[in-house]
């Protein structure tokens, strides 16, 4: 789960930039770019071999000068021979770390150091006794060397070349054809002939050997390498998809250790637990998952949870419903080490589910609304056409029409009710127009300020123009008039009444309304009930306020929210799609 990856393919690399003795990972590089890298890698490190026998071949002539011979041979010509050696290996090596971040192919520049490094070879081992010399390993150090090389002469080449710079510069010697230099203690020539084809089928078969387990070594290397480059290729590719498939998850997945820290969290769950330009790595998921732990510790010894819905607290305080799973996390050897716990946001899912469970819960109520009003209407016009007829009736004394006046009263507000409940069963369908909401709730502000003028109650109102609907316009009267006087009723000591028109903007574009009051609240075990016929804690109220309020929004394809604090006052926001 780690944000890991391969280099990009950003091409080579000026040697100018590059540093003497390279710390990076040479198999993160590209294909393109490992070879040279290899050679520059290589180089450095065969300039450091040279200059460390150089020292260590230097030390020891002082050294046998010193304990066996005379200090007086340093400064002989055989002295002032080696000592030149020794001077022209070290100035090559200084010439070499110079060019090293200047040159543009290592490869070649490796091959030329090889080379050089062939011919000093060579007169050292004629200065110290052709055939019968000490120093004749150091061919082998430039055949290995050069077997580490991604490519170049080749170890073949390097061993043909060594043995015949040996061949010649010992049998040239044997022969006197090479004088010997002023102060050499042992020749070339001093070897009998057995002993001098002896040393040379030695050194050959030497030669030969390491020459073809070197090339044997290459090729071995070189397979390798090509393996070694398929399967990085096959895991970039591979983290990769783990990336992007990570990545493009529209559900939180997030990691933890077995005590719940978060080690890696994608960006789904990031947004979902508002993390959002937060850090999240460290953190206690339980802090923003309560439940989880409890959940955990009932899934069992694993900590597997097949599903189940829990309430998560995002950073910013919002509540979000989750549907969580989880599943142990394990290391190579099979070992949890955490859980990987996966979610999704259910929050707008339960709350369209508890809006259709209401919205067909109110339309059974309005049906039965509806046929219980017809059917107390009919007798209702009865009994009040027969209490006019007991009006005028010319024997009636004064308190019998006082009782008749009673009646017919109470017959009007009955009347009044059912008119209201068949509102609520069957909203008016009066001819939709393009409707500017602003501009309406603006007028029904002013009313409603004329109509409260003599009450402690302030409106602030924020009802810019420009934000059209399609909508009847007596009904969303209707609905603001209805949202407007609950606010009212709710603040019976008064307070502030805040009303905004906005546009909201997502994958539709959406106009709201929102009254938000300072008053009571509304009770927690009522929310759920609110929007209910009949259902008010108002004294005299008859709960058909709201409940047609809702109806009218639901008739618009709109949907009416309510958030409310007990003593801090309530907000109501009607969302309703605009129209250009």
């Amino acid at each position: 789960m780690g944000q890991q990856g391969v280099a990009g393919n950003a091409g080579w690399t000026p040697i100018a930039s590059t540093p003497l003795l390279p710390t990076g990972d040479i198999a993160s590089l590209t294909p393109q770019d490992r070879p040279h890298a290899e050679a520059l890698r290589i180089v450095t490190y065969l300039m450091l071999v040279r200059t460390a026998l150089a020292t260590v071949l230097m030390l020891s002539v002082v050294i046998v000068a010193w304990t066996v011979g005379s200090p007086e041979t340093l400064a002989s010509p055989f002295g002032r021979f080696v000592f030149a050696l020794l001077a022209t290996t070290y100035l090559a090596s200084l010439a070499y770390a110079v060019s090293l971040r200047r040159i543009q192919n290592p490869i070649r520049f490796a091959d030329i150091q090889i080379g050089v490094d062939l011919v000093l070879v060579t007169l050292l081992v004629h200065a110290t006794g052709g055939a019968q010399s000490g120093y004749t390993f150091l061919y082998l150090v430039d055949v290995v060397a050069v077997t580490l090389l991604p490519r170049g002469f080749g170890a073949a080449s390097v061993s043909t070349a060594s043995a015949l710079l040996y061949l010649c510069i010992s049998l040239l010697g044997y022969l006197k054809v090479l004088p010997a230099i002023t102060g050499q203690t042992v020749f070339p020539w001093d070897l009998t002939v057995e002993d001098l084809v002896f040393r040379l089928v030695v050194f050959l078969a030497g030669l030969v050997s390491v020459g073809s387990l070197g090339v044997g070594l290459a090729r071995q290397r070189r397979k390798v390498g090509e393996r070694l480059v398929k399967h990085q290729q096959l895991v970039g590719d591979l983290a990769s998809l783990h990336q992007n498939t990570i990545r493009c998850l529209s559900s939180g997945l997030v990691t933890t250790t077995l005590d719940g820290t978060i080690t890696t969290m994608n960006d789904a769950a990031c947004e979902i637990l508002g993390f959002s330009g937060l850090p999240a790595i460290g953190h206690k998921l339980a802090s923003h998952i309560p439940a989880l732990d409890a959940l955990l510790d009932s899934a069992g010894a694993l900590g597997r949870v097949q599903r189940d819905e829990v309430d998560a607290v995002r950073s910013d305080g919002h509540r979000r419903r989750l549907g969580l799973s989880a599943t142990p996390l394990s290391d190579h050897a099979g070992e949890v080490i955490g859980r990987v716990i996966h979610f999704q946001d259910l929050t707008e899912l339960r709350h369209m589910e508890q809006m259709v469970a209401r919205a067909e819960h109110l339309a059974g109520i309005g049906r039965l609304a509806a046929n219980i009003a017809h059917e107390i209407r009919n007798p209702l016009a009865s009994i009040s056409g027969a209490v006019e007829m007991l009006k005028r009736l010319p024997e009636t004394d004064a308190e019998t029409s006082n009782l008749v006046a009673i009646a017919v009263r109470e017959v009007d507000r009955v009347n009044a009710l059912i008119s209201n409940l068949l509102d609520y069963a069957r909203p008016r369908t009066d001819e939709r127009q393009r409707l500017d909401l602003g501009e309406m709730a603006q007028e029904i502000g002013t009313i409603f300020e004329q109509e409260r003028r003599m009450t402690e109650i302030a409106l602030q109102s924020r009802t810019p123009s420009g934000i059209f609907v399609e909508s009847a316009p007596g009904q969303m009267q209707q609905v603001l008039w209805n949202l407007l006087r609950n606010a009212a009723d709710a603040m019976p000591r008064g307070g502030t009444i805040q009303l905004s028109v906005s546009r909201q903007q997502g994958d539709a574009a959406l106009a709201m309304l929102s009254v938000r009051d300072t008053g009571v609240g509304i009770a927690k075990e009522d929310m759920d009930h609110i929007f209910e016929p009949f259902f008010s804690r108002k004294p005299g109220g008859t709960g058909l306020g709201l409940a047609t309020t809702a109806r009218i929004v639901e008739a618009h394809r709109g949907t009416i929210d309510v958030a409310s604090e007990p003593g801090a006052g309530s907000t109501f926001t009607v969302r309703i799609p605009c129209i250009a």
